[in-house]
């Protein structure tokens, strides 16, 4: 790219150019000119990219500059930088198309992040331009999401096969790499308009963000390819390749400064995960699983940061318990005391205190949850024979776990969990009927009427409601729903025999939200309408009578 500075002032020019010089970004060649005059000239010898005007100038000003560039390279970017008493001209130059306006003095992070945003659409016009028509820009959408499902089997299952063999970079990777890594980026993108980007422009900001990776990741002795996960929308994979070994203290620095720029520049928010490497191409899924598994500690401390696997098992269970012998004697006490106040604040107290350590990650966290639970199991077992009816089995708990967005969701769910066992616990130790399942039966049986629901039985007797479901099945030969219903139109046949009730007044009456779909529902299980029903009990009646 090159951009060309008009300034008449020297030195405010000659500052603009070491500026620019320092940023680091893909920029060949900057340009100079004092004047709109001199500008036209560089223009038609030098044929720069973008071009950064001041307004007020001799000889020709920057409007007229503007306006007369325009008629020699329509695709020509501008960016123009006035003083506060020149905003009426600068509302003219956003009118000849100026892609950005800057106030003096000119603040290099806002010119950089400008600069940033001018160059992505520049490549991104370039891209589409040489497609030709609508029919390439298909087939090339078609080709790239081919390839982002390669490249995405890839890091799901691993080998190297198909995907390593049509990749032109990574069979590129493969021959020259000694060490592979992947990096994932989760990126939450904003809705649009955001900042210089339209509605309609989520690619080109897409492409932005990938040209920020890029450039702050690749190196001479380093080899990349990004692609979007063609599953999980959010995820921006880099697999990154080195001749020689992987730094990755270096490279944790250098994804910060990536991420910093995404943050900073395209004010978009960006957490980064590293997976730990691999000597072999085939062995990446290894590193991607890494890389998704170091993400969750934003869990824990947040967006926006870098957070890597470390380099031993840290975070995994290694056979040792997260709670000790104290904290079990502590939690049984608490729950022979029914003392579910105590027992949270404990509970909030410990992850909290987990939280704090600036090096914990989400592993510890599901470890202690882990532990939590089997702890709960344990004193329930000794309480009643199948732990199960209050807090669920354990592949539900690790289901809302890996779901979470925060952590004080998950300390939230272990309190509603403890909530749930106490108040069990203590209808079970004053009640006449040990028989939870009867108990639900005559419930349903007495409350027909209401919407009732699994989560509602859930809730209202504490017990989990897959458990519930299985339980019920088992005992009375018939799913909850089905039992429900077969009650329900039970009810209703009483109902429409011995009463004169319309039809709306007992399909209410029998917990059908309105008469059309309590009809559908009678006639599917009878076999008749609910008005035939009624004339057919009439008309037997008037037989027996007679």
């Amino acid at each position: 790219m090159k951009v060309l500075l008009i300034e008449d002032e020297p030195l405010l020019r000659q500052g603009l150019v070491r500026v620019i010089e320092r940023m680091g970004l893909p920029i060949e060649e900057i340009g100079e000119a004092a004047d709109g005059l001199e500008g036209l000239r560089r223009l038609a010898e030098w044929r720069p990219d973008i071009v950064v005007t001041d307004i007020r100038m001799p000889e020709m000003n920057g409007l007229d500059f503007i306006r007369e560039a325009k008629k020699l390279d329509e695709k020509l970017q501008f960016i123009l930088v006035s003083g506060y008493e020149e905003f009426e001209f600068a509302k003219r130059g956003i009118q000849y198309g100026v892609a950005d306006y800057l106030l003096k003095p000119v603040d290099p992070e806002e010119l950089r992040g400008c600069l940033i945003r001018i160059m992505a659409k520049i490549e991104q016009d370039r891209r589409h331009s040489s497609m030709g028509d609508e029919l390439q820009q298909l087939q090339k959408k078609s080709e790239e999401t081919s390839r982002e499902r390669l490249l995405t089997k890839l890091i799901q299952q691993g080998g190297e096969s198909a995907a390593v063999e049509q990749d032109e970079k990574l069979a590129a990777m493969n021959v020259s790499c000694r060490e592979f890594v992947v990096v994932v980026f989760e990126v939450e993108l904003p809705g649009l308009p955001h900042r210089s980007f339209l509605k309609g422009d989520e690619a080109l900001l897409r492409f932005a963000i990938s040209n920020v990776i890029s450039q702050m990741l690749e190196s001479s002795d380093r080899q990349g390819t990004l692609f979007r996960h063609s599953i999980y929308d959010k995820e921006l994979v880099y697999v990154l390749g080195d001749g020689q070994s992987i730094e990755r203290s270096a490279m944790k620095r250098e994804l910060e400064e990536a991420m910093t720029g995404i943050n900073r520049y395209l004010k978009v928010e960006a957490t980064v995960g590293i997976g730990m490497p691999v000597r072999n191409i085939g062995q990446i899924h290894q590193s991607y699983q890494q890389a998704k598994q170091a993400l969750r500690d934003r869990i824990l401390h947040g967006r926006n940061q870098v957070y890597g696997m470390p380099q031993a098992a840290g975070g995994m269970r290694n056979g040792c318990s997260i709670l000790a012998e104290e904290d079990e004697r502590l939690v049984f006490h608490l729950l022979n005391d029914g003392n579910a106040s105590a027992l949270t604040k404990w509970l909030g107290r410990r992850i909290e205190a987990l939280v704090q350590i600036e090096s914990s990650s989400f592993n510890q966290l599901e470890s202690f949850c882990i532990d939590f639970y089997l702890l709960y199991r344990k004193y329930l077992l000794l309480q009643a024979s199948i732990p199960e009816w209050i807090i669920g089995e354990v592949d539900d708990m690790l289901s809302w776990l890996h779901g979470a967005e925060d952590w004080t969701e998950i300390a939230g769910k272990l309190a509603g969990m403890t909530n749930n066992l106490i108040e069990h616990l203590s209808r079970m130790r004053h009640s006449s009927n040990p028989d939870l399942m009867d108990e639900i039966k005559l419930y349903i049986d007495n409350n027909l009427h209401e919407p009732i629901s699994l989560q509602t039985i859930a809730d209202r007797f504490y017990i989990h409601p897959n458990y519930f479901s299985r339980r019920f099945k088992e005992r009375f030969k018939s799913s909850f729903v089905s039992y429900m219903t077969d009650e329900r139109i039970r009810k209703a046949e009483q109902l429409l025999k011995k009463t004169e009730l319309q039809i709306q007044e007992i399909a209410v009456l029998v917990g059908f939200p309105d008469a059309a779909y309590f009809s559908s529902v009678f006639r599917k299980s009878t076999g008749t309408t609910p008005i035939q029903y009624r004339l057919k009990g009439a008309a037997s009646s008037g037989k027996e009578g007679g």
